[in-house]
């Protein structure tokens, strides 16, 4: 009996397990043809109202590209020299042929980044803060879409005392902090299972294949 149950009990587990939902795989067959090294991150492209949102979001995109192993490109050295050569608009920026970069940096990769959402909103006794990107990495010679993301992250205020809960959602909606989303949304990003694999400077450079 107690042998029956045994059974019973692992083709139970067996079947749960097999009904559990996988993560999606990602197409990275493209990114390990090219094998990218280096990558130049053009100025981000402002699809929201919110001025400050490039500027701002820029200060966290190169830590986290570095520690995936990548040799990343000054962001504010590469505007300067864009800006140098006429290229000052990121829309303009966002459409040109890639080659042209290859052509200014020798950058194997191009990183495109559209702000999407940046925004706080106050709604009566809550306030939530949200910021959404989508990422698009290029091969800089080909122009080939070695790999995409999109990313949203979300923060709400709120609490059990009425009061409190007002005061605490109007000054988040005034005084909202976007770094540490931003940089929540980066790091969703790069890693695994559905981010960027290491890079050559990574010490999991080509053993991290099983991530994705």
């Amino acid at each position: 009996m107690k042998s029956i149950l045994a059974i019973a009990a692992c083709v139970a587990l067996n079947l749960l397990s097999g009904c559990a939902v996988q993560p999606e795989k990602i197409d990275l067959s493209a990114f390990h043809t090219y094998k990218p090294r280096s990558i130049v991150i053009v100025p981000v492209l402002n699809e929201t109202t919110e001025i400050s949102a490039p500027s701002v979001f820029v200060s966290t995109i190169t830590r986290p590209l570095a520690e995936r192993g990548y040799y990343v490109f000054p962001v504010y050295l590469t505007d300067l020299v864009l800006r140098d050569f006429g290229l000052a608009e990121a829309g303009h920026i966002h459409q040109l042929d890639t080659q042209r970069l290859f052509e200014l940096f020798g950058a194997d990769a191009a990183l495109f980044i559209t702000i999407k959402d940046w925004s706080s909103k106050y709604i009566v006794l809550a306030s939530t803060v949200v910021v959404e990107m989508d990422y698009e990495l290029k091969d800089t010679k080909t122009g080939t879409v070695l790999w995409r993301s999109k990313q949203q992250v979300a923060q709400s205020s709120g609490g059990d005392d009425l009061i409190s809960m007002a005061v605490s959602a109007a000054i988040t909606a005034m005084l909202a902090d976007y770094l540490p989303l931003a940089r929540q949304a980066n790091n969703q990003a790069f890693i695994p299972p559905r981010g960027l694999p290491a890079g050559p400077y990574n010490a999991d450079y080509g053993r991290d294949q099983d991530k994705f």
